[in-house]
């Protein structure tokens, strides 16, 4: 008995010396694609963020575009705010007065009939004939509007004269540029459109839609400008 006891004894003590030591772990020497080693762990690089087995790039927040204080050239006349002035504006006055705060509809078409219901658009703000040809809008306090075109040509001027126009959308910016929608009533009793949009020095831009154009439908029938904007109506007269 004492024999045996002894021959299991030194079995068990070479089984003991014959088994692995618990090996600590090792680090890792090799990552997947995308990821890099760092203090031995596979991690993703600098900028990236892990997603699912793989790294991808951090997504950037678009940084805000700063704002140029001047309303996007509309592309239909419905995007100035519907609205219509209540109060008549003065025929003469300081232009361009920002409100401090964006406005739109009744409000903005409020502000904005000031400046236009004694200005014009012109390309030659000195007048005819100190360009060669003019391109002008006038927009009289009594409602009406004369486009003319001017030439040293003599029948070639194009003068349409006295159309009755109406403000039917608006907004302004706190810095004082705006735009500004007008139906028109010309050729007989045909309606035509005008979006203007204009910058705080006066620069202006211009949708225009003929007769039996539907804004809500149509694509301009031609754009206008750069024309400046001036103080004082113009008619059609050299």
């Amino acid at each position: 008995m004492r024999h045996r006891l002894l021959v299991l004894t030194a079995l068990l003590i070479t089984a003991l010396a014959a088994a692995p030591a618990h090996a600590a772990p090792s680090k890792v020497t090799h990552c997947k694609k995308t990821f890099v080693r760092k203090h031995g762990k596979c991690v993703c690089p600098t900028g990236k963020v892990r997603h699912g087995a793989k790294c991808v790039a951090k997504r950037k927040t678009p940084a805000k575009k700063p704002a140029t204080g001047t309303p996007t050239t509309p592309t239909t006349p419905g995007t100035p705010s519907p609205g219509t002035p209540t109060t008549p504006g003065p025929v003469d006055g300081a232009p361009f007065a920002p409100p401090g705060h964006d406005i739109t509809g009744t409000e903005a078409a409020n502000a904005i009939l000031p400046f236009l219901a004694n200005s014009s658009f012109t390309d030659c703000p000195a007048m005819f004939p100190a360009c060669a040809v003019e391109e002008r809008y006038g927009h009289f306090a009594s409602g009406v509007m004369y486009y003319c075109r001017l030439t040293p040509t003599p029948g070639s001027d194009i003068i349409n004269a006295g159309h009755a126009f109406q403000i039917i959308g608006a907004d302004q910016k706190a810095d004082g540029s705006w735009a500004v929608t007008l139906k028109v009533v010309s050729y007989g009793d045909a309606l035509t459109y005008y979006t203007w949009s204009v910058s705080t020095t006066g620069v202006a831009y211009g949708l225009y839609w003929g007769p039996g154009s539907n804004p809500t439908t149509d694509a301009p029938s031609q754009r206008i400008g750069p024309l400046q904007w001036v103080r004082g109506a113009r008619d059609c007269s050299y």
